[in-house]
């Protein structure tokens, strides 16, 4: 059973944070009533870092990407799929209602790194925030609300994908980054 520890009244200790510069490649895989830039306005099921509302109760949209398009499959169609699962299939619908963009950032992109050194320094191991299944997503989503209310300069987020790594993955904030600051 994954333990996903609640954030900490006092505040984190000051994340590194990676730039994902503008013009780098970025990989989503989306739903297809989305456009490729649309942040997700906290509508549909929860996820690992989204949905979740600002210090003043409004939502905080969100964009998941990657930078492989195998990532951006893994974390998202194929994210539920269990390593020691016989047999690792998902339903064709699941995957023919999904679209694949590439997307560049027109500006740079200042992510808070959640490697394993960067979660050690929050006490945290990569088993109990990145690497835990949907069951842990209402715990999980309570630290990406932490450090986008603690660090004013975050864009985003950043880590090494669960099922496809050394690709990384990043959430962008969509009340810091606009569609406008991303092109196809």
């Amino acid at each position: 059973m994954t333990t996903v520890p609640p954030p900490p009244t006092i505040p984190l200790a000051t994340p590194k944070f990676e730039i994902i510069g503008s013009g780098s490649t970025l990989h989503r895989n989306h739903a297809e009533g989305f456009r490729a830039v649309q942040f997700n306005p906290c509508i549909g099921q929860p996820s690992r870092f989204a949905s979740f509302q600002d210090t003043r109760g409004a939502c905080v949209a969100s964009l998941y990407a990657a930078t492989s398009r195998e990532a951006a499959a893994f974390e998202s169609v194929f994210h539920d799929i269990e390593a020691s699962a016989r047999f690792k299939t998902v339903a064709l619908s699941a995957v023919e209602s999904r679209r694949a963009s590439v997307i560049r950032p027109r500006r740079d992109l200042h992510l808070v790194c959640l490697f394993a050194p960067d979660l050690k320094a929050w006490g945290l191991e990569r088993n109990q925030l990145i690497d835990t299944p949907k069951s842990t997503y209402g715990q999980t989503v309570l630290w990406a609300a932490k450090i986008h209310t603690e660090f004013k300069k975050a864009d985003g987020m950043i880590w090494t994908s669960r099922q496809c790594d050394p690709e990384r993955c990043a959430l962008l904030f969509g009340d810091r980054v606009a569609e406008s600051d991303l092109e196809v």
